[in-house]
């Protein structure tokens, strides 16, 4: 019976949250009379936003062409004959409808079209960011392998934190990723996966608000990510190495290309290694933090018939690393291994001009293993041995979670102009997590000690009688969706319309309904205004969800967990969001928003003492409230660019009768702590995502002949902890500083936070405020001298400024933010 639900799910439903045809296609006639369409004949197409070229075929000798495969956004068609520009049009996709146009060719050669900026989403309700291939070429990186962090750390709204995890909008970022239209769901971070490979996208939507109907469960955002195609070129290749600081090298190669626009191959692969993957948890340079990851991304499509398209998709990733040590003498060796793949497929019919059918299908495979000194339990006196060179805790466990899901999309046009979409589906997905741990450290469970817990007691393995916390556990779960959404252009309005049902079962069934409001106003030919109202509801975190949920972890637990379920909830909210788009000239683009989120069983995060395993809690209440500007350059006298500033809020609310703040999960350690017993002085009380300020820019000049650079820079005004005395009682600065130096952290240490508390008595304190700017510059042979190589010199953090990303964090301390680092690489393309 299971078998054949999974099969049903696999050839008739999707999964839940998805997107499922992110694409579209161009059919195109060139019409003149008596015209000869050469060899030297090709036609481009160009996204508005940057001149980025996104596909370039050829054209059938009686004139007609076709791009696939194409994201949806705004594009210029140019045909080109000998190199001439001849004839345009400018064309909008935002339905997976065929779009149809017709190009006229001019009696006279045209010039160059310069593109200028653009408003023409029309379309877009709520904040989002688009990218383009070009785009995250631009972006100063150091490796690789970490490129999909750059990109999303350059967008509004979002605040790095250690390992690569990350907070955005005032929520973790537990993005939903869309691959072309696969959903991947879960934490796509350093320290939970394989990173996805940047170097595949061709464009990319990060929508943080707004979302339509088709999106479920993600609060904090979806990437929508559309991947390169074999429909891109007739024929290409690419290759690139790059070395750096830190014994860093990256490679990679992609090759792509179709055979008369019927069957499209992409096919990328890259490798990376360095001596810094992990932030490192002490001053000075990286003790035991080498990384490695490897990964390969193939693309097959096929057109079937005229009407019926196929697309395959297929990845496989694995990542091996060090978990930091603080000190060099150590004997400790943690390492964690993580295996990643995918297989998934799309099948598109079109139902005559004005409908199309989607049916997709895919399954996932998602393994972390974790061990000390070679050994992931203690079986026996030899491994306790081994065990106990761990500094402060053994660490073994292996986390094993697949996914079969599949959805069936219907989309059409039921008035003359809008765009109906309506589908359904899921997911099923076994889980097996096993976990052991032990104390090492006897002053990690001794209650006077600082940062001792006498509940660890039983699990140090120290002491005569103690035994490691095992659990070992696997379950079912299953996720069920389905919504109806349209897209109503009036006059000069645009109208978004969706209800949304999600079914969530794994521990117990939860069903919610999701109502999703959204409209936009062209004023003037200059000025968007939009607003959205979304109701989301967004699953917990899958990641260690049965070690948190398990009879043993609760005996980890105090008295503060009496009469608190510590199996964590689907977290609810309220969206609300208000914005304009404007243009003030040719070349410059203004977008200002506002938001404000009030959460119910707000997802935060509890770690085990400094173990690095971290557990999903519920708060009862929250609220977050903040703002982004956004200002985009678009090609000033060879400059381009952005600059970003984002405010943000985001705080768990007291109930009124005096409860504790946590409705579920596990309260433990510092943290667990800190959120259910709150500063008394305050109504409300910062989570772990709460800062005020952050700013991001990237500006690129291009000298012309291929010689180009880039300056970006971001500041962030410093994530929160608390601090308080062995009594439980918040310190002043200078008694935070004296409190501090007793725990053991040096000067230098300290002088990256920010000790002062708005209110005396209270335990709220941040890190430092801290900016840092980057700089790369290159040469593109292929313009200068007609050659097929680039060279690009990077520095990262060009002024070495020292500062945190968090104070007291995973993996037992403080983790230290990137310092300079150079590299450089170099590109080889295909003519």
């Amino acid at each position: 019976m299971k078998k054949l639900f999974i099969i049903m799910f696999l050839f008739s439903t999707f999964s839940s949250l998805v997107f499922a045809q992110p694409t579209s296609s161009i059919k195109g006639e060139i019409k003149y009379p008596e015209w000869k369409f050469s060899s030297n004949s090709k036609i481009v197409l160009k996204n508005v936003q940057n001149n980025c070229i996104i596909q370039e075929n050829k054209v059938n000798e009686n004139g007609t062409f076709t791009f696939r495969d194409v994201p949806f956004s705004n594009y210029l068609v140019e045909y080109y004959e000998s190199d001439l520009l001849t004839s345009s049009k400018k064309v909008s996709l935002n339905s997976s409808l065929t779009q149809k146009i017709i190009l006229n060719i001019k009696q006279q050669k045209t010039s160059e079209i310069v593109v200028l900026a653009d408003i023409s989403d029309k379309g877009n309700v709520g904040g989002k960011t688009t990218y383009t291939q070009k785009d995250i070429e631009e972006m100063p990186v150091f490796s690789n392998s970490k490129l999909i962090e750059t990109v999303i750390l350059n967008s509004a709204g979002t605040v790095p934190d250690e390992d690569g995890r990350m907070h955005i909008r005032g929520e973790d970022a537990q993005l939903q990723y869309v691959i072309d239209g696969i959903p991947v769901y879960g934490n796509q971070t350093r320290i939970y996966s394989s990173l996805f490979n940047a170097s595949n996208i061709k464009s990319m939507d990060f929508i943080r608000g707004g979302a339509n109907a088709e999106y479920g469960v993600a609060t904090a955002g979806i990437l929508n990510i559309n991947t390169k195609s074999g429909f891109d070129r007739p024929i290409f290749a690419h290759a690139f190495g790059q070395s750096g600081s830190f014994a860093s090298n990256d490679a990679g190669v992609e090759i792509g290309g179709n055979l008369d626009q019927k069957i499209a191959l992409f096919v990328g692969a890259s490798s990376s290694k360095t001596d810094r993957y992990l932030d490192p948890i002490s001053l000075g340079d990286p003790i035991h933090n080498a990384g490695k990851s490897n990964n390969i991304f193939v693309k097959a499509d096929a057109l079937l018939s005229d009407k019926i398209d196929l697309v395959i998709l297929g990845a496989y990733s694995t990542s091996n690393l060090d978990i930091p040590n603080s000190t060099i003498s150590s004997k400790q060796d943690q390492k964690q291994a993580m295996t990643n793949s995918m297989i998934g497929l799309r099948l598109n019919a079109e139902l005559g001009e004005k409908s199309v059918m989607s049916l997709v299908g895919y399954t996932r495979n998602d393994i972390a293993e974790i061990s000390s000194n070679g050994i992931n339990r203690i079986a026996n006196s030899a491994d306790s041995i081994k065990a106990l060179q761990n500094e402060k805790y053994f660490m073994g466990g292996k986390r094993d979670n697949k996914v079969i899901g599949g959805m069936l999309e219907f989309t059409t046009k039921i008035l003359e102009n809008d765009n109906f979409k309506a589908g359904i589906g899921g997911e099923v997905y076994p889980l097996k997590e096993y976990l052991s741990f032990a104390v090492t450290n006897r002053s990690l469970s001794t209650a006077d000690s600082s940062g001792g817990d006498e509940r660890f007691v039983p699990y140090d393995i120290t002491r005569s009688g103690s035994k490691p916390f095992l659990v070992d556990q696997s379950k079912d779960g299953n996720r069920l969706f389905a919504y109806v959404q349209d897209v109503i252009p009036f006059e000069k309005w645009n109208l978004s319309v969706g209800l949304r049902y999600d079914y969530f079962n794994l521990f117990k069934a939860e069903n919610n309904l999701s109502l999703r409001l959204g409209a936009n106003y062209l004023v003037n030919e200059d000025l968007i205004l939009r607003a959205s109202y979304n109701r989301i509801a967004m699953q917990s975190p899958l990641e260690n969800i049965l070690v948190s949920s398990s009879i043993e972890a609760a005996t980890l637990t105090g008295k503060d967990q009496m009469g608190i379920d510590n199996k964590v909830k689907s977290e609810k909210s309220h969206i609300l969001e208000i914005g304009g788009l404007y243009k003030l000239n040719d070349y410059v683009t203004i977008d200002l928003a506002g938001y404000g989120k009030l959460i119910e069983d707000f997802i935060v995060k509890v770690e085990l003492g400094n173990s690095g395993v971290i557990f999903p809690v519920n708060l009862k209440n929250g609220l977050v409230a903040g703002g982004e500007l956004q200002v985009k350059l678009n090609n000033w006298n060879n400059f381009s660019g952005f600059l970003s500033f984002s405010t943000c809020f985001s705080v768990g609310l007291k109930p009124d009768d005096g409860s504790s703040p946590i409705s579920s999960g596990l309260i433990l350690g510092e943290e667990g702590h800190n959120y259910s017993h709150p500063f008394a002085g305050e109504d409300f009380f910062p989570t772990e995502h709460n800062q005020l300020l952050t700013a991001a820019f990237n500006i690129n000049y291009n000298f012309g002949s291929g010689i180009f650079a880039t300056l970006g820079g971001r500041f962030d005004s410093g994530l929160p902890f608390d601090l308080v005395d062995s009594l439980g009682k918040g310190l002043d600065a200078a008694q935070s500083r004296l409190e501090l130096k007793r725990r053991g952290y040096s000067d230098k240490v300290i002088d990256m936070l920010s000790l002062d508390s708005e209110m005396e008595g209270s335990p709220d304190k941040s890190v430092a405020p801290h900016a840092i700017f980057d700089l790369s510059a290159g040469v593109d042979f292929r313009k200068l001298a007609n050659l097929p190589f680039k060279l690009t010199l990077s520095v990262l953090n060009i002024f070495d400024t020292a500062y945190l990303y968090k104070f007291e964090s995973s993996f037992g301390g403080s983790h230290f933010g990137t310092p300079r680092m150079i590299n450089l690489r170099a590109d080889v393309f295909s003519f």
